[in-house]
């Protein structure tokens, strides 16, 4: 059914995912071990998030002619060198700076792993490659707090790091296995490209919706630590890192949310539906505790999921002259209001608390809905 490229591909993805997130649960740990705020501690996701925004632009410039192996194999070998020196940080910059070299490597071993996802394929399952592609993220996203929480409850935050860091070696291991391969097809960005794009207000409408709602839910996935922590100073990484389980109902949304969008009725409908669910949600936070915490996790990662399935799949149905620079221009506006989301909500949280951050949220997911039902939408 999968070729072992493939298989080895999607292992690295699950791997490389659970690097980029391992830190969020311990976020409430590490700011209080190095004595900064939830703002400046936010921004060890944000500095390995930003250089994934823009990654698009500037990397396309050199990718292309590099093989995805030769790229995987020497990115994920730095990238295991640098989550071991970790062990090393005794000052929060020292995070900062290790982090922010994290952030330069995953762009590279992004966009070699989705290559391998593509070219491994027959054409007519290119979709359905992407599809667990995408739920390969997921699972490593989770993973990633999963291994962040537990070892930093048993032991201590720098052997989560370290565990992390020797995971690197399953998929180098695994890829030197696997025979050579084609280069690595990246769209390059150029402004012309780009203004041709954003001339589209179907596009213009797109981008707004996603990066209004992910950015909200990026502030709820980094933020939910602290105010666990407000509602029971003694909750463990590990207890932090199961408020995360809802985050696993992408891989399901992912696979469906085609047949879902189409049970809508329309584009729109779904998307507002995704909006809707998102909403309520975020609107339980001002409520529940920490179970309730867990639950409501479910309705806004199925949200947020079902509104980026479906997002970008319209991306790709609606490119027709510019696809590379409409993927690309995704990508970038994905993780830029991530990487915001990740960061400046922390601001919000240290100022006015957790519940009037909730209501500044719901003015940021009113603009997605609003751009939603201005949206045209493509045919089905």
């Amino acid at each position: 059914m999968f070729s072992r490229k493939l298989v080895v591909a999607l292992i690295a993805t699950v791997v490389s995912f659970g690097t980029l997130y391992i830190p969020q649960p311990m976020l409430p740990l590490l700011a209080a071990e190095f004595g900064v705020s939830a703002s400046d501690a936010g921004l060890l996701m944000t500095l390995a998030m930003l250089p994934l925004a823009v990654a698009p632009i500037v990397y396309g410039y050199f990718l292309q002619a590099i093989p995805a192996r030769l790229m995987l194999l020497v990115a994920l070998a730095l990238l295991g060198i640098d989550l071991v020196c970790f062990r090393l940080a005794t000052e929060f910059w020292h995070l900062l700076t290790l982090r922010l070299l994290q952030g330069l490597l995953l762009p590279a071993i992004f966009t070699a792993l989705m290559t391998y996802c593509a070219s491994t394929v027959a054409a007519a399952q290119v979709r359905r490659a992407m599809g667990f592609y995408i739920g390969a993220t997921i699972l490593g996203g989770f993973g990633g707090r999963l291994v962040g929480g537990i070892f930093a409850s048993a032991f201590d935050w720098r052997s989560a790091f370290v565990v992390m860091g020797l995971l690197q070696l399953v998929p180098l291991l695994l890829l030197l296995r696997v025979e050579a391969d084609s280069d690595v097809n990246f769209a390059r960005l150029d402004h012309h490209g780009i203004a041709r794009v954003l001339r589209d207000r179907d596009y213009r409408l797109m981008f707004v919706v996603l990066a209004s709602v992910f950015f909200v839910f990026s502030g709820i996935l980094n933020l939910a630590p602290f105010h666990l922590q407000d509602i029971d100073p003694g909750a463990t990484p590990l207890l932090v890192s199961l408020l995360y389980l809802g985050y696993l109902t992408g891989v399901p949304i992912s696979f469906y949310s085609d047949a879902i969008g189409r049970r809508a009725g329309s584009d729109r409908n779904g998307l507002l539906l995704a909006i809707a669910v998102h909403g309520v949600g975020l609107a339980l936070l001002w409520f529940v505790a920490y179970e309730g915490l867990i639950l409501t996790m479910f309705l806004l990662a199925g949200g947020f999921f079902l509104l980026h399935a479906l997002l970008s799949g319209l991306a790709n149905q609606l490119a027709q002259e510019h696809k590379g620079v409409v993927n690309g221009l995704y990508v970038s506006i994905y993780y830029f209001s991530g990487a915001l989301g990740s960061w400046l909500p922390g601001y919000l949280y240290d100022g006015i608390g957790w519940h009037a951050m909730i209501g500044a949220f719901f003015g940021l997911l009113a603009l997605g809905a609003l751009a939603t039902l201005r949206f045209g939408g493509a045919p089905r």
